[in-house]
């Protein structure tokens, strides 16, 4: 090979190697602009979901401040309800001390009867308190006596004696209260016993003796039952 030839080979294989050093850095480049593209769209994606994330998060705060001022606002309305059951009951007592005294005594009332039912249509679980509506309160002792009154299939008049049938002790008919006596127990009517209403009788002891006495129909009893 002679000189011209040499300087030819080693033109050619400069300019082959330029070529493939332009085609490496071509290559590169490329991939460096796919990977510069790649990250970017990563990039809005993290701030969609940065944004997403705190609009939820602000929505979140938002109803949980509005729970709150509703449950604030349920509490105040129930105060308010529970003040006005409690100045209804008084005035009931005023008035029933002078249209029924027979309901009242030494401002002693019985409150409402609750009756709920449990397993089956004759299983039920009551509840009713007695109470003193006057401002100034002493202890007053008494007695209870409850029992429910209904028909038998033969259409026969039957008397049963609630605490009985509750399993009660007679201990339990005693009291001894200065704000109020709660009385509860479940019961379980005979069959063929079709009740009809539950009388409460309240016998006070202090000084001379003083009953009072509540009826509470069955049916207006069982109404939320059914």
């Amino acid at each position: 090979m002679n000189e011209k030839q040499k300087y030819i080979f080693f033109v050619l294989l400069g300019l082959a190697g330029l070529a493939i050093g332009y085609l490496l850095g071509a290559g590169h480049n490329w991939y460096l602009m796919q990977r510069v593209a790649e990250l970017e769209e990563r990039e809005l994606t993290l701030y969609e979901q940065a944004e997403t994330a705190d609009y939820q998060r602000h929505m979140a705060e938002v109803e949980l401040g509005i729970e709150q001022a509703a449950s604030k606002q349920l509490q105040q309305e129930l105060a308010a309800l529970q003040d006005e059951v409690l100045a209804q009951k008084r005035e009931l007592s005023f008035y029933q001390k002078i249209m029924a005294p027979e309901l009242t005594a030494a401002g002693v009332v019985v409150d409402d009867f609750e009756l709920k039912q449990l397993s089956d249509d004759r299983h039920y679980q009551f509840r009713f308190a007695v109470l003193q509506t006057e401002r100034q309160r002493g202890f007053v002792k008494g007695t209870l006596h409850a029992t429910v009154e209904g028909r038998a299939e033969d259409d026969q008049v039957i008397t049963l004696d609630l605490y009985e049938l509750a399993g009660l002790s007679a201990d339990q008919q005693s009291f001894t209260m200065r704000y109020f006596k709660a009385q509860t127990g479940s019961f379980r009517l005979p069959v063929g016993f079709a009740p009809e209403q539950v009388r409460i009788r309240v016998r006070l002891e202090d000084g001379s003796p003083r009953e009072l006495e509540r009826v509470f129909l069955w049916s207006e009893l069982t109404r939320d039952n059914t």
